[in-house]
């Protein structure tokens, strides 16, 4: 369909342009990487037309072959038995052979998958984009993929140094398409490694396994502390040192700070994105907030339009 519907074309046609685009780069001195567009599509309407595709690159040239789910709908199993009869089928080509890569979109919300599944069966080399930019639903997200690989499966994508900055360099992708960074994005996100019940802080704070797939500082990221009225004792305390403040469980002074919080939280006040207004209150509680200034009279003015204003003097 995309050759003679798309491409307008004869099926005989497209073979011959890609072994003469290839054969020309090669002319030139250039190594070639074949991204076959379409191809999980064009393979499972018609197998035996998609694989004499990738011959007439492979035969041309081309060093890589490149299997792009360019619609992003093929879902992973279906993905990696494809790519697997792929796999077997270069082995039977003569050497020097092409390498096999993947191009996933997230149509499905599998891309991701997609890429692992293709690694898996075979394939070395990954297509994606720094937090999955890309058209449509986006492309298959780097930042979630190198640590899935390297991370879990124990594959070698990148220097484990280079891993560390991963989610500053997200952050900086972000600032740079002027999009805001996903706080719930896997790794990278300021949510990531999050905790908010109580419970959860206590147990963290004794293991971090408990609450924590790895180590954030394997991806350059780190743990966060939220206070909400989720809270427990374990939230405040941590909160307290992080603000250079000692507090134990025995301190009258944390019940009521954790009381206070959970009032306030009630009452419709946030603190979960507010740590500076937290702080102000944890030390009020304390007694420790500096005061800076005092009021000792205020006026408010009230007026509309065709009304003499209204003034109320509290001292």
């Amino acid at each position: 369909m995309h050759v003679t519907t798309g491409l307008q074309t004869t099926l005989a046609e497209n073979l011959a342009m890609i072994d003469d685009t290839i054969r020309y780069f090669r002319s030139q001195g250039r190594r070639v990487i074949y991204d076959a567009e379409h191809w999980f599509d064009g393979y499972q309407a018609n197998p035996d037309y998609a694989l004499q595709t990738l011959a007439a690159a492979a035969t041309a040239g081309a060093e890589w072959l490149v299997l792009c789910d360019t619609n992003g709908g093929t879902l992973p199993q279906e993905l990696e038995e494809i790519v697997g009869t792929v796999h077997a089928w270069l082995q039977t080509l003569p050497a020097p052979r092409p390498q096999l890569g993947i191009h996933t979109h997230n149509d499905s919300g599998t891309a991701v998958a997609n890429a692992m599944a293709a690694v898996e069966a075979g394939a070395d080399m990954v297509q994606g984009t720094i937090n999955g930019y890309g058209e449509r639903c986006g492309n298959a997200d780097l930042c979630t993929l190198i640590p899935n690989l390297q991370l879990k499966l124990g594959y070698r994508c990148i220097a484990p140094a280079r891993l560390e900055t991963l989610a500053e360099t997200s952050r900086f992708i972000s600032e740079v398409v002027n999009l805001a960074p996903d706080d719930h994005a896997p790794y990278v996100g300021r949510s990531a490694f999050a905790h908010k019940g109580g419970i959860h802080v206590s147990a963290v704070e004794r293991e971090p396994k408990t609450y924590e797939h790895i180590d954030p500082a394997a991806v350059g990221n780190r743990r966060r502390i939220v206070v909400s009225d989720q809270a427990g004792l374990s939230n405040v305390l941590v909160k307290a040192r992080s603000f250079g403040l000692e507090l134990d469980r025995q301190n009258p002074a944390s019940r009521q700070l954790l009381q206070r919080l959970k009032t306030l939280e009630h009452e419709g006040y946030q603190f979960e994105a507010a740590e500076a207004s937290f702080e102000l209150l944890m030390r009020e509680v304390l007694g420790a907030r500096p005061r800076f200034l005092s009021f000792r009279i205020f006026t408010l003015t009230a007026s509309a339009r065709g009304t003499a204003p209204a003034t109320a003097v509290n001292p």
